[in-house]
């Protein structure tokens, strides 16, 4: 409801909507996917509104890989998302701005609204760019989604030579591009590009090494313009624990430009230290050794 409310504030004319199906294991799943699809149902401004409804369950990976498939048969660019992420209005004007201005430099793939509480000091600019960014609150052209789905075709019909579920790739990614700045995300993109394993490297991951392998960007705000609540005990595919995104904020108008498409080293360390500062045993112990957030960023420059 949130989600939509935020939408709702920037009354797009085109609206396409992705929902998954019940899971057959949860009794209570046919309830909530109907009172979600009512939620849905409450757009009442003008708005041409066409759905994308599944009536049995696919799980996070089809549903967006194949949703997104839907959406770029119909348009070239899209604002994207998930259930949960709560748009400050001005990530709308950011978002369409952007879009235009780099609709043809194939060297920019994706605009990130959320910044994963970068500080707004490391920018020189209103955003940066990066080799990869968040996927909660974006957008991307139809030409880039499909150069990537060219090389990672997965349809999800399964067989017994090749299930539909595991990564596949017409070419292999090349995640050691220039553009990674830290031997940490070096790692964390090289177990991505050869991993099985589609819960730990998701489609996001597979998002990110296709623009990595082709040269592609990302743009990273310098100020957190979308906020992701699905947290919390009753969280589906997010951290069950107690963890609160940063808040979305506002960013000024009009935006200052970067005077080149290049990666921002900078931004681009900090960004990739959000890699290794949410897993794994070290970060854990981190985080109970260390309190002051301030001690916390020295330590992770240190070490990766």
């Amino acid at each position: 409801r949130r989600t939509l409310d935020a939408v709702r504030m920037a009354r797009p004319t085109q609206l396409l909507l992705v929902a998954d199906g019940p899971r057959d294991d949860r009794p209570d799943d046919p309830a909530l996917v109907a009172a979600t699809r009512e939620v849905l149902d409450g757009v009442d401004w003008p708005c041409d509104v066409n759905r994308r409804y599944s009536d049995t369950t696919h799980g996070v990976e089809a549903s967006v890989e194949l949703g997104l498939d839907w959406v770029f048969s119909q348009v070239t660019d899209a604002i994207v998302f998930e259930d949960d992420c709560i748009a400050d209005p001005s990530f709308f004007t950011f978002a369409e701005e952007l879009l235009t201005r780099y609709r043809d430099d194939r060297r920019v793939w994706q605009i990130s609204g959320n910044n994963f509480g970068i500080p707004e000091t490391l920018f020189a600019d209103s955003y940066a760019f990066t080799a990869w960014g968040s996927v909660w609150g974006w957008a991307t052209w139809a030409d880039r989604w499909h150069a990537h789905r060219a090389v990672f075709p997965r349809d999800y019909r399964a067989t017994a030579d090749a299930p539909g579920t595991a990564p596949v790739r017409t070419q292999p990614a090349r995640p050691e591009s220039a553009t990674l700045v830290t031997a940490s995300g070096k790692h964390h993109f090289n177990d991505a590009a050869t991993s099985q394993d589609i819960i730990s490297h998701g489609w996001d991951k597979h998002w990110w090494l296709t623009m990595m392998t082709e040269g592609g960007l990302a743009i990273t705000p310098s100020r957190n313009l979308v906020e992701n609540v699905g947290w919390g005990a009753d969280a589906t595919h997010g951290v069950t624990s107690e963890r609160q995104d940063h808040p979305a904020q506002r960013i000024d108008f009009p935006l200052r430009h970067p005077a080149g498409v290049a990666v921002d080293v900078e931004v681009e360390r900090d960004l990739e230290l959000v890699l290794s500062r949410v897993g794994g045993r070290t970060a854990r112990a981190a985080r109970r050794l260390i309190r002051s957030p301030g001690a916390r960023r020295v330590m992770r420059r240190i070490a990766y």
